[in-house]
């Protein structure tokens, strides 16, 4: 939850709101192991930093009490004793906050919508959570085991997997109507880049559920940053980079070839997991057009070499400024995740994202006239 905080604050930074739903709220609470006198504090988040609002404090029972006036919905923080801490929305309705208190993780909010949809949100995710802690166990044995045939099968799955939770969270995201929550869950969907006509749409709707709301203007007016740089059927922006042997590769160079645009790194373990089928897809269609053309974001030139060595990446085509996030190929395509992929037909037209797996075997099937 810490860790979602801190990105709302960078993402999405929460200000005052213009909402109709204003005036006195009072939020109650109970406190399973209370310290007496201690500090229970509403918190907001706005301007990128968290405010402390108001301070009350438990009795001996474990009972506090908090009373405020909000000028329109916004999200505030419970903070009960400097250790647990449950993000809100305040809209208007007066809230209910159930917590262990001393040595404990757990806080309920009940009372409104929007703390329902917070639970919901944090239900799926736990779910989700589970599910994958099990695949990954099962990914850890099928490697250990050598098993490359179900090493390529879980790949697929894991993929499956990823794909499915962001078609779940976007439906909670659009489902939730007039409920800045919206905004909280699209913190969870990675790759914004791939998702902008969805994130898009959803400011529009927002922006009539919930007019005049400055979270909702911020969030919008934040959107172009994930606007793709180059979308399907564009041509992709040339990039020109240095080699491992000091010398200087064009994307352009690979014209008249179906080319995978690769952004990788050797620290990049799901970038790692993939190097297998991509070598697996060149060896197999190279000598009828197809070609890689890899950008790793590495930092050191030994990480980089060593990762090319290990994964017997055998195209001739690397590139990198060993800058990170800061690679000009980076910020020229807007990659603030990885691994990043786009497929390029002859004339350098993108002609597919984010392909891995099964999914990229089946598109370079389809291309060479072969079923997968």
């Amino acid at each position: 939850m810490k860790k979602f905080l801190n990105l709302l604050i960078i993402a999405f930074v929460v200000n005052a709101c213009g909402s109709s739903k204003d005036g006195m709220i009072k939020i109650t609470g109970t406190i399973e192991n209370p310290i007496p006198q201690g500090e229970v504090i509403l918190e907001r988040y706005e301007t990128g930093q968290i405010t402390p609002v108001l301070t009350a404090y438990s009795d001996h029972k474990g009972n506090f009490e908090i009373e405020t006036e909000i000028d329109g919905p916004g999200f505030y923080r419970i903070n009960v004793y400097g250790q647990q801490f449950e993000t809100i929305v305040l809209d208007g309705d007066d809230l209910k906050v159930e917590a262990e208190g001393q040595g404990g993780s757990m806080i309920r909010v009940t009372g409104s919508d929007d703390a329902e949809y917070i639970e919901q949100l944090y239900d799926y995710l736990g779910e989700y959570r589970d599910v994958v802690t099990a695949f990954n166990q099962k990914y850890i044995n099928a490697r250990d085991s050598g098993n490359g045939t179900l090493l390529e099968e879980l790949t697929t799955e894991g993929l499956a997997l990823e794909a499915g939770k962001i078609e779940k969270l976007k439906q909670m995201a659009w489902d939730f109507d007039g409920s800045l929550v919206s905004l909280l869950i699209t913190d969870y969907i990675p790759n914004k880049s791939d998702e902008f006509n969805f994130l898009d749409s959803l400011a529009t709707k927002l922006q009539k559920e919930i007019p005049n709301s400055k979270d909702v203007e911020y969030f919008t007016s934040n959107l172009e940053f994930f606007r793709p740089a180059v979308a399907m059927g564009e041509i992709a922006p040339n990039i020109t980079l240095p080699t491992p042997g000091g010398e200087t590769a064009s994307l352009e160079d690979l014209r008249g070839k179906y080319v995978l645009l690769d952004f990788w790194a050797g620290w990049c373990k799901p970038c790692r997991a993939e190097n297998p089928n991509v070598v697996n897809m060149y060896n197999k269609y190279n000598d009828k057009g197809f070609e890689v053309f890899s950008v790793s974001l590495d930092r050191t030139r030994n990480q980089w070499l060593d990762a090319i060595a290990k994964d017997g990446l055998v195209w001739s085509t690397h590139v990198s400024d060993l800058k990170y996030f800061q690679s000009a190929a980076a910020m020229t395509y807007k990659v603030n995740a990885i691994p990043f992929a786009l497929l390029l037909d002859p004339e350098g037209r993108v002609i597919g994202k984010n392909l891995r797996g099964r999914a990229l075997q089946n598109k370079l099937a389809s291309i060479f006239g072969e079923t997968e």
